[in-house]
This record gives structure tokens, C-alpha cells and sequence, in this order.
């Protein structure tokens, strides 16, 4: 089998930042938005070192607030935070671009899908379902979190094939930690080199004893989270969330929405109004999509190991963590940048091997330019706090808190009227939002302080 000539370093580096710099532009003005309030612009740890470094033993996600505070104490402003989202997910690209790569290595089409590696990079720096990632500022930790998880997989990639013992047992579990260090759902880590060996024919028990010390990582860094206070505290109100069927229910759901926006991402959301089911009859749809997708894995494992890949990938990331640490927010499109990847992998791989050379490149043209067209309309959304929250008041019109979050995006641009009706649809729809309520009562003084006149 005659090995592929790779694309140049430099040419595919300049391709994808070509791709992030087009579809992103318009976001570097936008300002900070909702959560970045609470995690950033309100958030004393992340204003200086001093502070930063005072907290480290009691905080979480310490190498996230590193990087906030990194930017708060460059004076940039918030294109400062919004050039670091991008460059992120520019490194993330490269990365999947290398990881894809290194994938079709191990398959014997491999001459024939040379290109595969640059379409699944640049697909997966267009996709819009990664806006929320990128664009978001607090958006950061998926994106941030998810640098360190494919280096991490890429550095036992190259250990495993080049006998290289510092990659396997030194760097591999050096980033997993800082994968961890930046959001603690990078635990599925080892799972994830387990599911890469199994789908590139390796045999789990040679696996098992190559990447030990990332298991050796995972049980530190579990025995740390179970001593944490501060995860202590989350954990057990997740815990108190659901029950075990009704989390199951509500998951299985809220992947098939996921699955949705990733396959047909026209009505992105950031707060997507997900019902909490209490039983897996609520959710026999979504169950039959997960066990039909199983099966698929199962049923392509030897002929068409990428779809296999991509399935086990996609389900270890959204599912099981998920199963014993609900979600209040059941789910997010942020939860899509790590986990959707391999999915456009397989996608690059089976337009390659179906479509001639010229039906190729018009898709994948056709497909990038779409991508590209759809995550600039996104972005615009993020202009202003109202334009977010009106737009997800469209999609979102049953849900109080999208409502009362418009509001208060109202108050801020004084905006009184505006903002005092969409705090009383919130209270209608939920008259136990005592933040709703709060608001209303500052929205009526804003009112009476500028001399008008209270509706009913």
C-alpha cells in the first residue's frame, strides 16, 4: 500500500484560519454576554494574578479562570477574549485536521482519501453548531477543555506509533490533566484512546496497558473531585435533579436534539426549551434513535470502521457522564464541539469513496460555503445582548428564564416597557422565578424614577 503525500503544514494551517477568520469576523466586536457577566466581568478571581492564585485551592476549573484572568490583565477589553476564542478553535481545527489524518492512515483507501483529513478540519471550522463554543465567550471551557483532550489524543497517537514512551506515559496524561484542569468533563478521556485503538484494530488488552497513566490521571482526579467541597456541592444538587429513569429519558432527548442540530443546524439555540421527562416511555422515539445508531456501530465495526468510530465517540461524550450528574441544562450546543468531529470525519470518508472526483469538490464546496453562510448569520446574534435573547425568545417562547433574560437585556438599554412585559410573560409561564419577579420590581421603579405610567 503506497502511503498518501500529506497537504502541506503551512497550506492547510493558512486554509483553516482562512475559514475561522471569514465565518468569525463579525463576532470580535460583539460584547460580553449573560454568563460571562457571572464568570468574568463580576468575577474578582479573574481580575488579577493575586486573586487568581488566592482561589486556586477552592475553586474549580482553574486553568479556565487562568485564561480568563490571562486576558482580563492584558487591558485588550473583550476583543482581547474574543481573539483568544478564536485562536482556540483554530489550534482545535489543526488538531482535528491531524487526528483525521492520522485516522485514515490506518485504513487501506487510504491514497484515495488524502483529502479527507483538510474537508473534516475545515467542516469542522465552519460547522455553526460550534458558535456557541467560539462565539460565546464563557463558551471558552468546551472549546478550551477540548484543546487539551485531542492534543492529548494525538500525543498517544504518535507515542503508540512511534515507540515514543515520554508521549504515551508523560505528555498523554500531562494534558489530560489539563483537560480536566479546564472542565471536568474530560474524565471520558481514557474511554475516548480506548474507543480510537478499538476502531484502528488495536486489541484492548495492549490498549489497557499502554495508557495506564491516564487511568492512573482519571482515579486522582476523581479520588480530588470526591474531597472538593465545591464539587461536592454541585454533584449532589445534580444528583437531586432526576431520578435514574427519568435522567435517562430526558438524555436520550436531549441527544436526539443534539444530533438534530448537528445534522440540520437551522434553529440554534442557546437555551433550548428541553422538557424533564420522568419516565423512558416519554422518550421511546429518542430511544429508538439511540439503539438504531447502536446497532449501526456494531454493524459497521470491521467494513466501515469511521461510522463505528464516530457513533461510539459521539455517544461516549453525550451520554454516559450525563447519566449519573444530570444536567439543569439538559442540553447545549457547546456539548457538540468535542463530541461532533468524528461525525464529519465519516461524512468526509463516505462522500470520498461515493461520489467521483468532480461531485466531490462540488459538495464539498457546496458544503463549506452553506457552513460558512450559516455561522455568519449566527454570529450576528451575538451583537448585543437583546439581539441574542429576542432570537432565543422565538425558539424558545415557552421557557420563562429565555423571557426574563430578554428582559433584563431590555432594562439594560432602558428599555422599561419592553423589559416589564417580558418579565410578566416569564412569571406567567413561571411564578416561582423569583428572579423574574425581582426584575419587575426594578423595572416599575425604573418607570416611576423617570415619571410614566405603570400598565397592569
Amino acid at each position: 500500500m503506497r502511503a498518501s503525500r500529506p497537504e502541506p503544514a503551512f497550506n492547510v494551517l493558512m486554509w483553516l484560519a482562512l475559514a475561522v477568520l471569514a465565518s468569525y469576523a463579525n463576532v470580535l466586536g460583539g460584547p460580553f454576554q449573560f454568563d460571562d457577566y457571572n464568570v468574568i466581568v463580576n468575577q474578582p478571581q479573574v481580575h488579577s494574578w493575586a486573586s487568581w492564585f488566592a482561589a486556586i485551592d477552592s475553586g474549580i476549573r482553574p486553568l479556565l479562570k487562568f485564561s480568563y484572568t490571562l486576558n482580563w490583565t492584558m487591558g485588550t477589553g473583550v476583543i482581547g477574549f474574543h481573539l483568544t476564542n478564536l485562536l482556540i478553535h483554530l489550534a482545535n481545527a489543526w488538531l482535528v485536521y491531524r487526528l483525521a489524518q492520522a485516522f485514515v492512515q490506518q485504513q487501506w483507501q487510504v491514497d484515495k482519501l488524502r483529502h479527507v483529513a483538510l474537508l473534516t478540519a475545515l467542516l469542522f471550522a465552519l460547522h455553526p453548531v460550534h458558535t456557541e463554543a467560539v462565539s460565546y465567550i464563557s463558551g471558552r471551557s468546551a472549546s478550551l477543555m477540548s484543546l487539551f483532550y485531542l492534543a492529548g489524543l494525538l500525543s498517544y497517537i504518535r507515542g503508540r506509533t512511534q515507540d515514543d514512551w515520554k508521549l504515551l506515559y508523560l505528555l498523554t496524561p500531562l494534558l489530560f490533566l489539563l483537560a480536566l484542569a479546564t472542565k471536568e468533563t474530560a474524565v471520558t478521556f481514557p474511554l475516548a484512546l480506548l474507543a480510537w485503538e478499538l476502531c484502528c484494530g488495536g486489541r484492548w488488552r495492549t490498549a489497557l496497558s499502554l495508557m495506564w497513566p491516564s487511568w492512573a490521571v482519571l482515579c486522582a482526579a476523581t479520588l480530588f473531585f470526591l474531597l472538593s467541597d465545591s464539587y461536592i456541592d454541585q454533584m449532589q444538587r445534580s444528583a437531586e435533579f432526576n431520578d435514574m429513569q427519568g435522567n435517562l429519558a430526558t438524555h436520550l432527548a436531549g441527544f436526539a436534539w443534539l444530533l438534530r442540530q448537528w445534522a440540520l443546524p437551522l434553529w440554534l439555540n442557546i437555551d433550548p426549551d428541553l422538557p424533564l421527562l420522568s419516565g423512558i416511555g416519554e422518550a421511546l422515539i429518542p430511544l429508538a434513535i439511540f439503539i438504531g445508531l447502536f446497532v449501526l456501530m456494531l454493524a459497521c465495526w470491521r467494513r466501515r470502521p469511521w461510522i463505528s468510530f464516530a457513533l461510539a465517540w459521539v455517544m461516549l461524550q453525550l451520554i454516559p457522564l450525563y447519566l449519573f450528574l444530570p444536567r439543569i441544562d439538559i442540553a447545549n450546543e457547546r456539548q457538540l464541539y468535542l463530541a461532533g468531529w468524528p461525525l464529519l470525519l465519516a461524512l468526509g470518508i463516505e462522500l470520498t469513496l461515493r461520489l467521483d472526483a468532480r461531485m466531490q469538490r462540488i459538495l464539498a464546496a457546496a458544503l463549506l460555503l452553506t457552513l460558512a453562510s450559516l455561522t455568519v448569520l449566527r454570529n450576528q446574534v451575538y451583537t448585543s445582548e437583546q439581539s441574542l435573547w429576542q432570537d432565543t425568545v422565538l425558539k424558545s417562547p415557552d421557557k420563562a428564564r429565555v423571557h426574563n433574560n430578554l428582559g433584563h437585556a431590555y432594562l439594560l438599554a432602558q428599555r422599561h416597557d419592553e423589559a416589564r412585559r417580558e418579565f410578566s410573560t416569564a412569571l406567567q409561564l413561571d411564578p416561582r422565578l423569583f428572579q423574574a419577579r425581582h426584575n419587575l420590581y426594578r423595572a416599575d421603579d425604573e418607570i416611576e424614577k423617570a415619571g410614566g405610567t405603570l400598565r397592569p
